[in-house]
């Protein structure tokens, strides 16, 4: 992929399944005449004589007989995604005509992309550097907001930006030491070692302050989970459905319903959680019953968040706190169901009996109604403040590719600040200062791609889907 960057690539860049717009896009130096082949304008312009940023209606055909509606967009090298010539296809999103439209643009001269080799050529051609192109990936893969946030900061060059401040200042030094060795004999001071031992621990405290700040993108993939703990037939599978928008949980009259573990996403103000719904509580349940239990004890105690469900229509005793004393936990969410099916007063009393347990925020809800179940999210929210896909945000999230060569450019500066700290004189020392800092350099080129193996770009653009 590295080595045939000339060459005319194709691939499918829409999402993979049905939908009402599908996207194939070309780019290299015959992008223009393969998609010509392709793409018939209403207006019968040549695509070749075409301005960059330029949108043409028409259609492509599959054969003499076959043409389907389409739009064409083209954008002229330098000034395109790649810095080559570009096309973009878009048309009806049906993968088998995608699938032939591919299969035209390679009879024609081109062949299929590799995954992430539009990406590659925006970094090899200068139009990125690696962490912007990580970016890219981040940002299709993003699963909630933090994640989507996150993303945009690095594809915006925030990471970029501090690195290449970095980067100058460490070169300036590198300059300065270089000096002092080249000018050994010559009585000048380019730099005493007190001044570069203050200015290599700025620049060791404020790295070692971004590694610190940002979060990792392992720990922003993971949502935090919500687990619904009731008694059989509080209302669970219905709440789940209510929460997550979607009819994920069979919903029935007879307790016990449920027995698997199901999962559902759960839309937040701030982010994203994982509603879970499990067996319901019994402890006079069959076998099957225990054993679905103990399955939800299990997966209670690694939940983020316990969500007690309660059925308003019964008056709350001791076994409506089982659940939770079952899974262990001090605090949670109550939800306090089926409010629509009692009267205020009952209602009111009943929630207050509840608040008296003080087992965490007891929120009044109908899930067939669908009432109280914002004030529900707000609370859950609340709780889960502390997680990383809800809590406070962070303006970067750093890959372990990128913390690594951060904290080796933070170890190197370290050494080097106790080599200048050491001698009396920078000649003393210079030649090893010199090899330290250059070190640190170094390692902050791999962050951003200056410095780049063939394998280190293999394994970043690898986790590419094909068509970006």
């Amino acid at each position: 992929m590295f080595d045939h960057t000339d060459d005319t690539i194709v691939a499918v860049s829409s999402a993979p399944g049905w939908a009402a717009r599908g996207i194939l896009r070309l780019s290299g130096r015959d992008a223009l005449p393969i998609a010509a082949s392709i793409f018939v304008a209403d207006d019968a312009k040549e695509l070749s004589g075409q301005k960059g940023f330029t949108r043409l209606f028409g259609e492509v055909r599959l054969d003499e007989q076959r043409r389907v509606p389409a739009e064409c967009y083209l954008f002229r090298a330098p000034r395109s995604y790649t810095r080559q010539d570009c096309v973009e296809l878009h048309t009806v999103g049906s993968p088998p005509l995608l699938a032939m439209l591919t299969d035209l643009a390679i009879a024609g001269g081109a062949r299929l992309a590799g995954p992430g080799e539009f990406t590659a050529r925006a970094f090899l051609s200068g139009a990125m550097d690696l962490t912007q192109a990580e970016a890219v990936a981040a940002i299709v893969r993003a699963r909630s907001d933090a994640q989507l946030r996150s993303a945009r900061a690095l594809k915006r060059g925030e990471l970029s930006s501090r690195i290449a401040r970095a980067a100058d200042a460490l070169a300036e030094l590198a300059a300065l030491i270089e000096a002092d060795i080249d000018f050994a004999e010559e009585p000048i001071d380019f730099i005493t070692p007190n001044e570069l031992a203050e200015r290599l621990a700025a620049l060791h405290q404020d790295l070692g302050r971004l590694i610190q700040q940002a979060d990792s993108t392992e720990r922003l993939a993971a949502l935090p989970t919500v687990l619904l703990l009731g008694a059989p037939n509080a209302g669970k599978s219905s709440l789940m459905n209510a929460l997550s928008g979607m009819d994920r949980a069979i919903c029935s009259a007879v307790a016990g319903t449920t027995r698997d573990l199901l999962s559902a996403p759960m839309a937040l103000e701030r982010g994203e959680a994982i509603l879970l719904d499990a067996a319901g509580h019994d402890p006079q349940g069959d076998r099957l019953s225990a054993l679905a239990q103990a399955a939800t004890e299990v997966v209670a105690a690694e939940a983020d968040l316990i969500c007690l469900v309660v059925d308003l229509t019964r008056q709350p005793d001791k076994q409506t706190w089982s659940p939770l004393r079952a899974s262990d936990r001090a605090r949670a969410v109550v939800a306090a169901n089926k409010a629509d099916l009692v009267d205020q007063a009952t209602a009111t009393r009943r929630i207050n009996r509840l608040a008296e347990a003080r087992a965490g925020p007891v929120c009044k809800v109908s899930a067939t109604a669908r009432t109280g179940l914002d004030a529900l999210r707000r609370a859950i929210e609340q709780q889960l403040s502390g997680s990383p896909a809800i809590g406070e945000d962070r303006a970067l999230a750093l890959t372990t590719r990128q913390r690594r060569s951060l904290q080796s450019c933070c170890a190197a500066l370290e050494r080097a600040r106790a080599l200048a700290g050491a001698a009396a004189r920078m000649i003393d020392s210079a030649d090893l200062l010199a090899l330290e800092v250059r070190e640190a350099l170094d390692a902050l080129g791999v962050v951003t791609g200056a410095v780049t193996t063939d394998e280190l770009l293999g394994r970043v653009f690898a986790s590419f889907c094909i068509g970006k």
